[in-house]
């Protein structure tokens, strides 16, 4: 929710942007907003506006305005913010504030705005001011404002505190009307932006209403959602053109999905960057890299640090963690591959595993271009399977097998007449003329 605020803010190309945080909060919060943002305490719950008093002393004394957005308003347009700051310095007013109508059902504990004569607004009355209509629309305080910095700093030190000790920002309005100040406010059409979050309520309402406004988006960029009411964005999501996404589907995170992909039914992904024409089915993919065309099948799980070059295919029930799938090489189901490099062209069988932790430490598998790994083979690493190599079905391998070679067994050894008799030789001690 705060990084919402503080993107609106930095979309009016504000100099510094300064967010005020209980002390338990505090890391958290500058962990969430970037090392850009400067994170100011405060100590005492003393209201908002003790809150923004703490704020102010960290504004650069050169500052002209401060732009307040309240942390709790997440649904808050950077357009918004933006044309309101245009009003605010348009009309040289020492108070600007964002307002919007909306039913009086629903606005039981938001702030209205008062107004005067000529329409002008004169202050903010609070839900425990004075008893809310039932009927009827009513125009509310959104909670995003811009002063004037040099009276805004005056001002605060003027305010009152309420019978329960706290000092609200909203009496800066009243306050600037009996200065002879000029206030203004801008009206926004769009209800969702007065939607703020007090409970887990509220924020399920808020998430529905930012939800709705994501798959709009998506769809007029050009993507399908065949329903879109079961496919869940996050803002930060970028879906190219003709990307088709199937129900029941979640895209999460800095993930970006190129043109003509394919996403589920019953997909996740986050952070995941998705090549042109990929499909991924009923899958999980994290913090990996889709290349063109890449096939990922049902049930299967990508995990963080993968690669998956173009061409790539992956079956159902494979798990793929912190490993490059090069060029056309294909996984095709019920294995695991860790730590490792697949050679293009390369086939794994089913229920291949590289067994890449020891206990303590984890270990690396090389696979070469074109190599055939059987069914069930178990790759012991460190170990590499070069060009061209093959394992038969079950194989153990904990050697190094050179390009071309074709090895079997428990624990595998290289395949051939020759081979298989000096084996026998050498573990049974007997002599074959």
């Amino acid at each position: 929710m705060v990084s919402h605020a503080t993107e609106a803010a930095r979309f009016t190309d504000a100099n510094d942007v300064i967010v005020v945080a209980r002390p338990a909060d505090r890391a958290e919060v500058s962990l969430a907003v970037g090392g850009d943002v400067e994170c100011v305490e405060q100590p005492d719950p003393l209201g908002t506006g003790h809150a923004l008093a703490t704020a102010v002393i960290a504004v650069p004394p050169e500052s002209q305005h401060v732009l307040v957005v309240n942390g709790d308003v997440p649904l808050v347009r950077k357009e918004t913010v933006q044309a309101l700051a245009a009003l605010h310095e348009r009309r040289r007013a020492t108070a600007t504030l964002l307002c919007c109508s909306m039913e009086a059902a629903a606005a039981q504990q938001i702030g209205r705005l008062q107004r005067g004569a000529r329409g002008k607004p004169i202050g903010v009355l609070e839900a425990d001011d004075t008893p809310m209509p039932r009927k009827g629309e009513v125009e509310v305080n959104v909670g995003v404002y811009a002063f004037e910095a040099r009276w805004l700093r005056r001002a605060l030190g003027q305010l009152k505190p309420r019978p329960g000790g706290e000092y609200y920002l909203t009496d800066l309005i009243s306050r600037a009307v009996a200065d002879g100040k000029r206030v203004e406010a801008y009206v926004t059409q769009d209800k969702d932006e007065a939607l703020s979050v007090n409970g887990r309520q509220d924020l399920a309402r808020v998430e529905a209403a930012a939800q709705r406004r994501l798959r709009d988006a998506a769809m007029a960029g050009g993507a399908t959602l065949v329903d879109p009411a079961t496919v869940y964005l996050d803002a930060t999501v970028q879906l190219g053109q003709d990307v088709t996404v199937y129900p029941n589907t979640s895209i999460r995170g800095a993930s970006r999905v190129a043109r003509g992909a394919s996403l589920g039914p019953n997909a996740q992904l986050r952070d995941a960057e998705v090549g042109p024409d990929v499909h991924v089915g009923p899958a999980v993919v994290e913090g990996s890299i889709l290349g063109p065309r890449v096939n990922v099948g049902p049930f299967s799980h990508i995990r963080p640090g993968c690669v998956l070059e173009e061409d790539a295919y992956v079956g159902s029930h494979v798990e793929i963690k912190a490993s490059r799938i090069c060029s056309g090489a294909h996984v095709g189901h019920f294995s695991y591959i860790g730590d490792a490099v697949v050679g293009a062209h390369a086939n794994i069988g089913a229920g291949t595993v590289t067994c890449n932790f020891d206990g303590v430490l984890k270990h690396e598998t090389e696979i070469g271009e074109g190599a055939f790994i059987g069914s069930d083979s178990l790759l012991i690493a460190p170990v590499k399977v070069g060009a061209g190599a093959v394992t038969g079905a079950g194989a153990v391998v904990n050697r190094d097998v050179p390009p071309g070679e074709r090895v079997v067994g428990v624990p595998a050894r290289p395949l051939g007449m020759r081979s298989e008799r000096a084996l026998v030789q050498k573990e049974e001690g007997i002599s074959l003329g």
